[in-house]
């Protein structure tokens, strides 16, 4: 989790030396992934017995079905089959904060939505046996569901502290973005374009529920940087990059209003629905003021 953005204070350091605010928030966000870090060691280390058992298993029928649904997004994306391209764009760490039930249901949907197109699937090395094999992992992992009280409550309390660290992380970067990006943004053109694709790589990577926007001029496609899109009833924002995209992660599931507003622009307003476990996929056309 977050190892892109690490990559990337990592590469510009030398940038950054006379940016002391820059600096600080940066070490900042090194302390709270290191504590972030930390915790997984120590989560891992109380769970033991059946738990352990449990998890081997549901971690073994996350990696299969992830392998395949990753794939077969590259099919969805290429048909034009936005449905499926939500469906299939999922990682590892897309079922970390469900509960074991709901990630069992949720492999079960998109490894079915997988065997139902696998002939389409075939040139894309998704294959009629990858489909036997996540089904045979989903139910040796639903068999060992069952485990004792108190493992699960060590379990969930390591949890919510790895939570918590992920949270500190975004704060931190979320400080960085205002000083880096208006700094930098106009000498540093190709550097900043790099910190935008590692923050979209950390968000996709790490938050299981959220918004991907991709704002574009209604008449000319062409794609609009700077829109202000708002999720009115959590009053969480996100301005789009030079390619026109933002990410809001960390969503909880619902129906929420989004707002997309950009200076010279209609402004337009929509009820979206945030399902547990899926970057919800928004692409807004904005209209130029008449």
């Amino acid at each position: 989790m977050f190892i892109a953005m690490m990559l990337f204070f990592d590469k510009y350091a030398a940038t950054f030396t006379t940016f002391l605010q820059l600096l600080s928030e940066i070490t900042d966000f090194k302390g709270s992934y290191a504590d972030l870090q930390l915790e997984i060691g120590k989560q891992s280390l109380k769970i033991d017995g059946v738990v352990e058992t449990k998890d081997i298993h549901m971690d073994a029928a996350i990696r299969l079905l992830v392998k395949s649904a990753r794939k077969a997004r590259v099919w969805a994306v290429k048909t034009g089959n936005a449905t499926l391209v939500v469906q299939f764009d999922v990682y590892f760490s897309t079922f970390s904060e469900m509960t074991q039930a709901v990630a069992i249901n949720a492999l079960t949907t998109i490894n079915a939505a997988l065997d139902t197109n696998i002939l389409s699937l075939t040139p894309y090395r998704v294959l009629a046996v990858d489909v036997a094999a996540i089904t045979t992992a989903i139910a040796a992992a639903t068999a060992s569901i069952g485990s004792p009280k108190e493992a699960i409550t060590a379990r969930v309390l390591a949890t919510e502290k790895i939570v918590e660290d992920i949270d500190k992380c975004d704060a931190c970067l979320e400080l960085i973005d205002d000083l880096l990006v208006p700094e930098y943004e106009d000498l540093e053109e190709e550097m900043v374009e790099a910190y935008h694709l590692s923050r979209e790589m950390t968000s996709l990577g790490t938050h299981a529920t959220g918004l991907n926007a991709t704002c574009t001029h209604a008449e000319t496609h062409e794609l609009l940087e700077d829109v202000l899109v708002t999720i009115v009833e959590v009053a969480r924002s996100g301005k789009t990059n030079i390619s026109g995209v933002t990410l809001i992660a960390r969503m909880k599931p619902g129906k929420y209003h989004v707002t997309c507003k950009k200076l010279g622009f209609v402004d337009q307003t929509m009820i979206v629905e945030f399902a547990l476990g899926k970057i919800r996929v928004l692409k807004v056309a904005m209209v130029p003021n008449p």
